[in-house]
Parts: structure tokens; sequence; C-alpha cells
């Protein structure tokens, strides 16, 4: 099943639903959602080395990026974005962004799982509302292609990567 959430006007009453084992794709009625006013972009850990570290950025593009483990700088660093950088990373992730949630984690909600993979975990709020999505790299890997990719690239737009140090 395919999680298609149309926007018309209005923002759709989902706010607060849980939604698991859903296909995201991009929404095809992007103009419709609210702006986004702030994000927080958290990774988890992996069997492995893998950088786990948070960033919280407003529209404003003042930013807070903590490092928990494995990243160039532990502990948080206050930073800020370009009106340019913050488009770019509120752009590409946009399309993607729930209203309300998806969990996209665990052999429960996934056909196909691959474990010791890390997962990115998105919330954001805007003008109506705002949604979070937990996608665990491991997850219909095939399937989420283009959904890992874009969230992959997503904090390079920010400049945090001397914080987050090799990935």
């Amino acid at each position: 099943m395919r999680l298609m959430v149309w926007l018309a006007g209005t923002t759709l009453a989902l706010s607060g639903c849980a939604t698991t084992g859903h296909k995201v794709e991009p929404q095809s009625v992007a103009s419709a959602r609210s702006q986004i006013r702030s994000l927080t972009y958290a990774t988890t850990p992996c069997h492995g080395f893998c950088p786990v570290y948070s960033v919280t950025i407003g529209a404003d593009g003042a930013g807070v990026f903590s490092g928990t483990s494995n990243t160039a700088v532990v502990g948080e660093r206050r930073f800020t974005a370009t009106p340019a950088q913050v488009a770019s990373l509120f752009g590409r992730l946009q399309p993607y962004l729930p209203v309300g949630e998806v969990l996209l984690t665990g052999p429960d909600t996934c056909k196909m799982y691959a474990t010791d993979l890390p997962s990115v975990d998105v919330t954001w709020t805007g003008e109506g509302g705002g949604g979070h999505l937990l996608y665990d790299y491991g997850c219909d890997r095939d399937a989420h292609r283009p959904l890992a990719e874009t969230l992959r690239a997503g904090p390079q737009a920010l400049p945090i990567a001397k914080l987050i140090g090799k990935r």
C-alpha cells in the first residue's frame, strides 16, 4: 500500500496519526503543504562507525548541531545557514515529509529488511502543523532508494560537514 497525501487548499486532518509500512513518494502537491518553519534531522547508530548526530534548523537559518558519537565534534554547536542553504535543505526534503507520522523501520513494517543499518529521524513543523518520518536504511532498500538518497544528501546543504567529519 502506498502512502499518498493529497492536499487541496487545507491541511488534511492527519496530524498525530501513525502510519507504518508504506512507501513514501514525493508529494505531487507540495505548494499546498505548510511552509516548513523548523526541521530536526537526527541519525541513529549502526553496527559500525556511523556518525550519530542531530541538527535542528529554523527557516531563519539558526541551527544547532549536536554530535553524539563518531562525529568530528561531540556536543552542541550553534551555526547559521544562509537563506540559500536553508531553501536547499527544505526543498530537498519537503516532497518526502509526511503530514502526520510515517515509520519505515524494522521487520514488522518492511517487506525486506537488512539489519545493522542506521536510521534517519526527521521531524518538522510548519504553519499548519507538522510531521515525523523515521526511515531505517535497511527497510525495503530498492523501493525507498530515492527517499534514502535524498535523506543522505540533506545535511550536505548545511555548513556542518566539518562538525560531522568523515561519513
